[in-house]
Order: structure tokens, then sequence, then C-alpha cells
């Protein structure tokens, strides 16, 4: 919350919290530490440093599943956009069909999902409106 809070992460790319979440019994334990060293912080501050990189990492690694190249403009995806495109990504290429039905989402859906990725230069349509496909650029 603090990063948030002083605009470190505004889009809600990544989120510590999963870190800690993740493993109760540990983060309790490192709180206890705390305690127990008479207020010392330097367990706590490695546990959360450790926190912070695997969050980070994992990030770089969702972002690298995505494998597009650089948009033209600055789009924060949605975890639809984001799943959209590593389908796309895997399968080559989609039809509008294919993408709601994948999605399981309307065809207004699908084209609300679309529309920014497109305006973004992420994704491209090849063909005609009744025979074309979406590919990644």
């Amino acid at each position: 919350w603090e990063l948030y809070r002083r605009g470190f992460d505004s889009h809600h790319i990544f989120a510590v919290d999963e870190f800690y979440w993740e493993d109760r019994p540990r983060y309790n334990a490192a709180l206890e530490a705390v305690r127990r060293e008479g207020g010392d912080l330097t367990s706590w501050l490695e546990y959360s440093a450790e926190g912070l990189l695997q969050t980070l990492e994992r990030v770089w690694e969702r972002m690298g599943q995505l494998s597009v190249s650089a948009a033209r403009e600055k789009v924060i995806l949605r975890p639809r956009q984001e799943q959209w495109l590593k389908l796309l990504g895997k399968s080559g290429g989609m039809t509008p069909s294919e993408l709601w039905a994948a999605l399981k989402v309307s065809k207004q859906g699908a084209m609300d999902l679309l529309r920014p990725l497109v305006k973004a230069g992420l994704v491209k349509r090849v063909g005609t409106l009744k025979t074309g496909r979406y590919d990644l650029k």
C-alpha cells in the first residue's frame, strides 16, 4: 500500500501482499523475530526485501509470457486482456469468434477487450471484417 500511495505502482501491476499471504506462519514468525530481537528490524527488512524481489520476478515472468513488442501508446492491461494476449501468442492468431469463445465473453465484451490493444499497437487485424484474424504485432 505504501508503494502505491507514493506513486510507485499506480497501475497495480504487482502486490507484495501476495507474498505475505502465501505463507502466513512465516510472516508471523518474521514479525515475532523483531519482538524477540528487541525491536531490531534487520530480519524483518531481509524478509520484506525477499518478498519484493519475488513479487517483481513474478511480474517480470508474467510480462515475458505475453511476448509482445512495445506498444505505441501506454495501455493498462486488464486480467482478461493479459489472458487473451497469452492465448494469442500461443495460437499465432485468432478470429473474433475464437476470442469470445476462449474467454467466454460476448461479442461486445470481446471488442471492449480488443479495441485498446489494437489502438496501442499490440495487436493487429489481418484480413477483412468478415474473415479477419487478430495477431500480435
